[in-house]
């Protein structure tokens, strides 16, 4: 047996050494390629813990990241898998607004939690899946229209598209559809969430598709979609993001208190007092403000984002703001401001000392 395999993997190796491209074979049929100039040798070993997702596989369509077979919480690629609230990361008996886990009863609106959810605490592919996996940015999803063929079929009973790259290879997505109050309407629809909004507070973007059509359209965050994930494409130069000198930029970047109108009693902030807090960026790169939360250090809970949109903040500037304290008062008032620099997100907070 021992021999049978160094023959194999010698084989494998010399069609490295003179062919394009390594094809790898699946039995149920699926073909993943690899360019051969990418593959430095060819080895049998135990399955590794990551990529994975469930029963499923990485597929290769020639784009900017690889697509997996599966659903979230799918089994089978014509299996709906898990349907989730844009920004929510558990499946859920009933969806409608009040129960929205960003439904903000007091003020009756949405919290905002970013324009782009993927790869955060808020993407469910990720938190499901582990960090190796997301959901598809806005961008990745019109990339995946714009470059593969789609065919409306039936796989096992189910409706769907199978969507076949330029390289030969393919996914199924079932048509899903989607659910809303108690209530899962599939029909003939297949809907997936990106991880982009459309409007910060309310709308969310999704893949619509039936067997006349399919495109990018919006809708209330609060229904529930399924999600199609997505890895990283190690042959896509553009995802290969050095971080590793991002410290001469973020060692730079500050957050401070600077007083403000506030009441304490007992140790304790009331409820209404305001607070002035400070972005600094000392460093010499531009930096983009993505989040500011009053969190309370005492015991450790979190504040909604206090930021409607996005801030670029210049090398050496600063952004000033005044943020409010929630009628329960706060003991440990800690400010958290949440920055991207070099497609990465990072943080700097400070504790107010009263």
């Amino acid at each position: 047996m021992k021999k049978y395999i160094i023959i194999v993997v010698v084989a494998a190796l010399q069609m490295v050494a003179v062919g394009q491209t390594v094809n790898v074979h699946f039995k149920n049929g699926q073909i993943i390629q690899y360019p051969s100039s990418n593959v430095d040798y060819v080895d049998f070993s135990e399955k590794t813990a990551a990529p994975t997702v469930s029963a499923g596989q990485v597929v290769d369509l020639g784009l900017s990241v690889y697509w997996a077979s599966c659903n979230v919480g799918a089994e089978k690629p014509e299996e709906y898998g898990d349907f989730y609230a844009w920004g929510e990361t558990k499946p859920k008996s009933s969806y409608y607004t009040k129960n929205y886990s960003f439904y903000n009863a007091e003020l009756d609106q949405i919290i905002n939690i970013g324009e782009d959810i993927s790869r955060t605490e808020y993407d469910a592919a990720t938190m499901k899946l582990g960090t190796d996996w997301r959901m598809p940015t806005n961008a990745e999803m019109q990339e995946l229209i714009d470059n593969c063929a789609w065919e409306w079929i039936v796989v096992s009973g189910v409706r769907g598209y199978k969507v076949t790259a330029k390289n030969g290879n393919s996914i199924f997505l079932p048509a899903a559809g989607f659910k809303s109050d108690t209530q899962h309407y599939d029909n003939n629809t297949g809907l997936y969430y990106p991880s982009s909004v459309q409007s910060i507070l309310t709308s969310c973007y999704y893949l619509s598709g039936n067997s006349s059509s399919h495109r990018i359209s919006s809708n209330d965050k609060y229904i529930g979609y399924a999600i199609r994930p997505v890895t990283t494409n190690p042959n896509a130069s553009e995802n290969q993001v050095d971080h590793s000198q991002d410290h001469l930029v973020t060692d730079k970047v500050t957050a401070a208190f600077l007083g403000g109108a506030y009441s304490s009693i007992n140790g304790k902030i009331q409820g209404g007092s305001q607070l002035n807090v400070k972005f600094s960026n000392g460093s010499s790169e531009s930096v983009i403000l993505t989040k500011i939360q009053l969190n309370d250090g005492s015991n450790g809970t979190e504040g909604n984002n206090l930021l409607d949109t996005e801030v670029e903040v210049a090398a050496g500037d600063s952004k000033s703001y005044t943020v409010t304290v929630g009628y329960a008062g706060i003991s440990t008032p800690v400010i958290c401001f949440t920055y991207r620099y070099n497609k990465k997100n990072y943080t700097t907070e400070a504790t107010m000392n009263f």
